[in-house]
């Protein structure tokens, strides 16, 4: 590790154990940590992936996730909502590398120097976490786009400043999809506060309604034809899949630290000693760091071998490593929480506990794209050779 790794991993240290002291409040009342957001702003986390030139930190790909799976952590909750802001700039500084557009540039700087967040609009509920295809519509108007449709999962919606809506673009030619930058203020947005869930509930995923959005020409990038996976998909899955996966292993190693320190305080009158000298206990505990070690052992190695292209494996093999990797850390880290609950007992089910909502919270990773089943599928038609367009699907 790199004395500048080490530091950029020490600042989202310092910044998960602030955040760990509000991480119960926040999930109690279901709102939204606007202190945690601002504290963020002012370490400089938030331009995190951003390069130096324009503000950031100009971290990689390992190192922000890294910083994750330690800024998780302290509030899985926080980590999850700004990983939404982080990991779409982290592909498109990626992508753009020395070849960055002016416009390009200017939009980092927001992010950068002026702090302001950005958003997703990606899922739908017509469509899940299918990402590819979208039922929100784009349609062309002189010098103009027109955007409809209901986007759901807005983490961060109360601070987002810039939404990037993904769309497919109406017109008479191949069928394509773009995504689209629309300001908070922008006639015809409207926020619906929808967002009360079981876990992750300082997140405010609220959904996004767009009604005759109407946003100028320039505002829309990355228009792609609807097709097969090119390098911008790949991209962007690499940085979602292999972040994600970090977060909810961070929340893992949260039930783990708790629940080893409960296991050496914790004495039944019945016992001279307390239960961390249980065999039942030792054994929880290291099927838990087994776990723990299969997953970040596969998480770094993964995203290592991504930024240093070692393989020239066809563009849906690197992909199913990806999902592989995320599909692993999130049922080893639901898995990890369960040994914990099970050594815990009773009192990891008590709500004064923090394992009772590391327990909620953990298992929200199996519905981020690609969800389970449908990482089983990808995966699955992979390495039997099935290809992905085949159809019928089944």
């Amino acid at each position: 590790m790199s004395d500048r790794q080490a530091q950029l991993i020490e600042l989202a240290g310092r910044l998960a154990d602030e955040f760990a002291g509000r991480a119960t409040e926040h999930d109690r009342g279901n709102s939204f940590p606007f202190e945690n957001i601002e504290a963020l702003k002012q370490a400089g986390y938030t331009a995190l992936v951003v390069p130096e030139r324009h503000g950031g930190m100009g971290a990689d790909l390992l190192d922000f996730v890294l910083c994750q799976e330690r800024l998780a952590q302290g509030c899985g909750a926080t980590a999850l909502a700004i990983n939404m802001h982080l990991f779409g700039i982290g592909s498109m500084v990626e992508r753009a590398g020395a070849a960055e557009r002016p416009e390009q540039g200017l939009f980092l700087e927001l992010i950068g120097r002026q702090r302001k967040i950005i958003g997703g609009g990606l899922s739908e509920p017509e469509s899940g976490g299918d990402w590819g295809l979208f039922a929100t519509k784009a349609r062309r108007d002189g010098e103009a786009y027109v955007l409809n449709g209901r986007k759901v999962f807005t983490s961060l919606s109360p601070v987002i400043d810039y939404f990037l809506v993904m769309a497919t673009v109406e017109g008479d030619g191949p069928l394509s999809s773009a995504t689209f930058a629309v300001g908070r203020k922008t006639p015809g947005v409207e926020l619906v506060e929808t967002w009360d869930a079981m876990g992750m509930r300082a997140t405010a995923s609220h959904d996004l309604v767009l009604k005759d959005v109407r946003v100028p020409a320039a505002a829309m990038a990355d228009p792609r034809p609807v097709g097969p996976l090119g390098a911008e998909a790949i991209s962007l899955f690499a940085w979602f899949e292999l972040s994600i996966a970090a977060v909810y292993t961070g929340v893992a190693i949260a039930a783990m630290k708790f629940t080893r320190e409960f296991a050496q305080r914790f004495k039944p009158f019945t016992l001279e000693r307390p239960i961390n000298y249980l065999p039942g206990v030792q054994f929880a505990m290291a099927d838990a760091h087994a776990l723990l070690a299969q997953s970040r052992a596969l998480l770094v190695q993964s995203t290592r071998d991504y930024l240093d292209q070692r393989t020239s494996a066809a563009p849906e093999e690197t992909l199913a490593r990806l999902v592989t990797a995320k599909y692993a850390a999130v049922n080893n880290a639901i898995r990890i929480v369960d040994y914990c609950m099970e050594i815990a007992g009773a009192h990891g089910f008590l709500r004064r506990n923090p394992l009772e909502r590391l327990f909620r919270d953990v298992r929200a990773g199996m519905n981020h794209p690609l969800s389970n089943a449908r990482a089983r599928e990808f995966i699955g038609k992979v390495a039997l050779g099935v290809p992905l367009a085949t159809i019928p699907r089944w």
